[in-house]
């Protein structure tokens, strides 16, 4: 549909900034009065939300109502004043009531006016929800507050946003200092178009409540949760609503609970309804599922990088919860706190709000382990998911007393994210014995070089129950094809003259392995050796300007969607470390970035930082080591290998960051660097290059261009 009056939406925007600062930029006049003006619909999402705003798009607001046969659609929180809270109550008690006030106060000539939405705030609100021109409904999260700052409008080219910091209220709009994008699909390129899909997407799901993480509520339900509160920090949540339920049942003025929630909300594990497990793309993960309990629950799910390792665990999980009716605990071990995050999302589809200890003090810690206990041991039918890191679980003794001290009743899994980390001393000597049902996940169980680690892995969980490989996995349409680039880097006369004197100090300690990918070694001095040659070849100097001829070619406006993995490892022929010199390299070219590190991780906006490369706001992530292993950003498609070792997991990883599927996202690209000696035939050329093939090879072998003329054969094919 379009609207009645006005210039086209895509006219409106054409020559509006594609960033408003507030309040240097006048957001409100240039862009969102004019989009209502000529939009067919508009969707705004808030977080805080006034109807004083009314008065600062009174024109645009009275011309949408009069032109659109639609309402406007509002999200917002229940964080609204008291006030505000009266007058949308009014609107659906009193409707007839209100419709006749406004006659005479609101209305000229049968439509709203503008004058009127300037000074009658308040009675405006609630005509507009009476006549129903107002579609208003709350959003209750499961943890903390919704929080967005969204407008959509639809017009003859499809959808546009504008969103940022700014809420719905007057000084969000014109005073505070915030800041707001408008994304024009249809003139602003491909990042534009994938994120205004992404928020008409989310947006939808909210709207329909279909979110995981969320309840959207009508107003006349959302209303006994609504108007601020003296404590503001007290944000009604998803179990407060059924809480109230609950309690307006045993009072007999609700029906009873939803299925779902009879057994208490949140206490039990459902697999949602939209998954299909046993067909389709992902029909391996109920192959998966069926393996592991045909093994007595203990067993590996060996699936590539991206293949729904993390949810075929969950499915088995909720499929012994079944068979077992009783109360049930779920350890899930992970070896990072992104990968913490990331779990506690998939657990939340399956309807439990997971236990974090590494967010609770170390001191109230224990308290929390008792109520779990506690919630536990009343027999019935009852499921807990704690999720932890590998280094709080081995170090807080609360946790694992928490798993030896439950009743003989509770059935008990654990779960071990990325299992390869586990095959350490720290574990293996002392490994927890009381989990009943144990599964481990990685793409690359088997630890390179550590064949003792690797069995008594396996003696513990049990062997790999089920297999499927990343060619299988992008066959299936599970992770989207590739195109390898393979570019050769020389090293340069001092890097392969310190590469050979670390070999025969090497040899001189006794190290007589030709593969320097070798993790698990006694000798101090052999280790330190070891990582300092591998670092040679990881940080070999033209790889930098090799980047930077890539970047320059490639246009670096056009670089999106990218990650670019450096060398984690000390400098050793260079004082300045290769991250830094990427980040300088990025900013000198104008592209925008942010690293990704262990100190930016162990921050509380981590999330935050990866939500917003997935938006477009940088164009590159560089990170060392903390994304190789379960980060999920599927909008990648680019990724820079500056520095792999001869550890194949790291760099089956690393390609599996890039390989996840994302709308509007064929075909990823992965670039590596070749290192390449100065004489490939002397003994010690030979061994750089031999390490350095056998990655190039296996990515090579999956490649859509691998045959291609210009493709990663037309290299390897020279060595």
């Amino acid at each position: 549909m379009t609207p009645k009056a006005g210039l086209a939406l895509s006219a409106v925007l054409a020559n509006v900034l594609p960033v408003y600062e507030i309040p240097d930029d006048d957001l409100v006049g240039e862009v969102l009065i004019p989009a209502m003006e000529s939009a067919s619909q508009v969707r705004i999402g808030s977080g805080f939300f006034s109807s004083s705003c009314l008065a600062q798009i009174a024109a645009g607001l009275a011309a949408f109502i009069e032109n659109s046969s639609g309402p406007l659609q509002l999200l917002i929180s229940p964080e609204i004043s008291a006030d505000d809270r009266n007058a949308i109550e009014r609107g659906i008690k009193q409707p007839e009531e209100v419709i006749e006030e406004s006659t005479e106060r609101l209305l000229i000539d049968a439509r709203l006016s503008e004058s009127a939405l300037v000074l009658h705030t308040l009675d405006c609100l609630s005509y507009l929800v009476a006549s129903n021109r107002l579609d208003l409904r709350f959003v209750l999260m499961r943890q903390g507050m919704y929080h967005k700052k969204l407008w959509l409008f639809d017009g003859d080219t499809g959808w546009s946003a504008v969103h940022g910091s700014g809420n719905l209220t007057t000084r969000g709009l014109l005073v505070n200092g915030e800041q707001m994008t408008v994304d024009r699909p249809w003139m602003d390129g491909g990042s534009a178009q994938i994120r205004v899909a992404l928020l008409v997407g989310q947006w939808e799901r909210q709207w329909n409540n279909e979110s995981p993480h969320s309840l959207t509520l009508a107003a006349p339900q959302g209303l006994r949760f609504a108007g601020r509160r003296a404590n503001e920090d007290v944000v009604p949540t998803v179990k407060d609503f059924w809480d109230a339920w609950r309690k307006d049942f045993e009072a007999g003025r609700e029906p009873p609970l939803p299925p779902h929630y009879r057994a208490g909300p949140s206490h039990t594990l459902q697999v949602p309804a939209h998954m299909d497990w046993r067909t389709g793309p992902y029909g391996h993960q109920g192959r998966a599922v069926d393996a592991f309990l045909a093994a007595n629950g203990r067993g590996v799910f060996e699936i590539a990088t991206g293949g729904g390792k993390t949810k075929a665990a969950l499915i088995a999980a909720t499929q012994l919860q079944i068979q077992h009716r009783g109360p049930m605990l779920v350890m899930i071990l992970v070896p990072s706190t992104p990968l913490m995050l990331q779990w506690t999302d998939d657990v939340h589809t399956f309807g439990i709000d997971p236990i974090l200890p590494s967010r609770v003090p170390g001191q109230k810690r224990r308290g929390l382990f008792e109520e779990v206990r506690a919630g536990l041991g009343g027999g019935d039918p009852r499921t807990e998911v704690v999720i932890a890191t590998n280094k709080l679980f081995f170090q807080d003794e609360a946790c694992r007393e928490l798993v030896e001290s439950l009743p003989a009743d509770t059935l008990t899994m654990l779960i071990g994210d990325e299992m390869h980390n586990l095959g350490t001393p720290t574990f293996l000597s002392n490994p927890p014995k009381r989990f009943d049902k144990r599964l481990g996940l990685s793409a690359t169980p088997v630890r390179q070089y550590d064949p003792d680690g690797t069995d008594r892995l396996f003696d513990y969980f049990g062997r790999p129950v089920f297999e499927f490989s990343l060619a299988e996995a992008i066959e299936s349409g599970c992770l989207t094809r590739y195109r390898y680039h393979l570019h050769e880097v020389e090293l340069s006369v001092d890097e392969m003259d310190k590469y050979a004197e670390l070999t025969e100090r090497l040899r001189a300690a006794g190290f007589r392995h030709t593969d320097d990918g070798q993790t698990m070694v006694s000798n101090t001095i052999v280790e330190r050796l070891l990582r300092e040659r591998r670092a040679v070849l990881e940080q070999a100097s033209a790889k930098i300007s090799a980047l930077r001829r890539l970047l320059v070619d490639a246009g670096p406006r056009a670089v999106q969607r990218t990650l670019i993995y450096t060398s984690a490892k000390a400098t050793i022929l260079d004082k300045e470390r290769q991250i830094n010199k990427v980040n300088t390299l990025l900013s000198d070219l104008g592209i925008v970035s942010h690293q990704f590190t262990s100190a930016e991780t162990s921050r509380a906006h981590a999330d935050d930082l990866l939500d917003r490369f997935g938006r477009g706001d940088y164009q590159v992530l560089t990170a060392m080591k903390v994304l190789d292993e379960g980060i999920d950003i599927p909008q990648t498609d680019t990724a820079y290998l500056m520095a792999s070792s001869t550890v194949r997991r790291e760099w089956v990883q690393r390609r599996g960051r890039i390989l996840r599927v994302s709308p509007g996202k064929g075909v990823a690209t992965l670039h590596d660097f070749l290192v390449v000696p100065p004489d490939p035939d002397s003994k010690h050329g030979r061994a750089v290059l031999r390490g350095e093939l056998i990655r190039a090879e296996e990515f090579a072998s999956l490649a859509v261009n691998e045959w291609d003329d210009d493709g990663p054969r037309s290299v390897l094919s020279a060595y």
